[in-house]
């Protein structure tokens, strides 16, 4: 038995060095190809819709309180999306959107003893999503469409315009959304993708206790576009 094992013993030692060159010379495009068809990266056209929101400034901002209501325009914008999928349940997603908004406040004061009344104001804002989530594809298509959902959690920054936003500051809001669409591929790396997403976040105020209401609004964006599949 001893002499059975030694000999079984150094014939293994004698494969090994053959087995090692084997999985060297596996090529790494090969390693590198199975890595990336977990991902695809889209970019899509979208339009925002964001709800009004009124409240009350109660702060200590001159002829407080008082009523204001802010709004923002509609406005066309641009959404890229890095995906990574391991199976139909298990995904991950990078969101990165852009769209340039007009944020416009109108308000009249409350407190009759001074009869103020403000007029309406305007700043035009740069709005960046920058948003984390979880992605589903169930495996079953639907109309002939590869449906999923995500939803995350993330940033999204308002940044004045240097001529047409009134001097304010820039400021990040914590926000959350939902992602829900369909995707076809028409090619074996290329594919459509269509969807709709809410953006749930405080409305901006730019840290000005004027504008102060600290009410959450949300944005609706319709996105159309296609994406590669690596």
């Amino acid at each position: 038995m001893p002499k059975r094992f030694a000999t079984f013993l150094i014939a293994l030692l004698s494969l090994s060095p053959a087995l090692s060159h084997a999985q060297d010379t596996q090529p790494t495009a090969t390693r590198a190809s199975k890595f990336f068809s977990h991902f695809d990266l889209g970019i899509s056209g979208t339009t925002f819709f964001t709800k009004d929101v009124s409240g009350t400034v109660t702060s200590n901002a001159p002829n407080a309180p008082y009523n204001l209501t802010q709004s923002a325009s509609t406005a066309a914008g641009v959404l890229a999306t890095i995906r990574a999928q391991k199976s139909a349940y298990k995904g991950l997603e990078f969101n990165y959107s852009y769209g340039r908004v007009t944020q416009s406040y109108t308000c009249c004061n409350l407190n009759a003893s001074t009869g103020a009344n403000n007029g309406p104001f305007a700043s035009q804002t740069t709005a960046s999503e920058y948003t984390f989530g979880y992605l589903v594809r169930p495996p079953h298509e639907i109309f002939g469409m590869q449906p999923f959902i995500s939803g995350g959690a993330g940033v999204y920054s308002f940044s004045p315009t240097k001529y047409g936003g009134q001097s304010l500051q820039p400021q990040a809001r914590m926000a959350y959304y939902y992602h829900v669409g369909g995707e076809k591929m028409f090619s074996q790396s290329f594919g459509f993708r269509f969807g709709v997403r809410q953006l749930f976040y405080k409305a901006p105020d730019f840290d000005q206790n004027y504008l102060r209401i600290k009410k959450t609004t949300f944005t609706t964006e319709p996105e159309v576009g296609i994406f590669v599949h690596f």
